[in-house]
């Protein structure tokens, strides 16, 4: 019996992450989300979030990082930061940040430095290889 040899390349499986929800703001940076790996053969995709910013108010400041890990074993650095100031416009309360093709590591990290600390609905979607948990 011979073996038949497939030229199909790797497929992504993309989901929902279990890190999504509620999260309550702090004074100093914490993760909301992270994925990270030691290993390129196990390449995934971030594949997006929305944020919902609608509970902000006036004298709410609320900043949102992205980084990422570029060589094996590195450290992160910043791929994005920004904040985002007082009420939110009615018509686009939500921010997306978009898909980020990743092999070592994506890390967001959210924190509040003025008013009353919110709490913050969050979605982030990433994709693996299939057979990869």
């Amino acid at each position: 019996m011979m073996a038949i040899v497939s030229g199909m390349p790797p497929m992504l499986r993309g989901r929902r992450s279990a890190q999504s929800g509620s999260k309550v703001m702090a004074a100093v940076y914490a993760v909301v989300y992270t994925e990270n790996t030691t290993s390129s053969a196990l390449f995934y995709m971030f594949v997006g979030a929305e944020i919902n910013l609608t509970p902000m108010i006036l004298g709410d400041i609320l900043d949102i990082r992205v980084r990422k890990i570029l060589l094996p074993s590195g450290a992160w650095v910043n791929h994005d930061e920004k904040n985002y100031v007082d009420v939110q416009p009615t018509t686009h309360p939500s921010i997306h940040i978009g898909p980020i093709p990743d092999v070592y590591g994506v890390e967001i990290s959210m924190r509040q430095t003025a008013g009353v600390l919110l709490q913050i609905e969050t979605e982030f979607y990433d994709a693996k290889r299939l057979g990869l948990t």
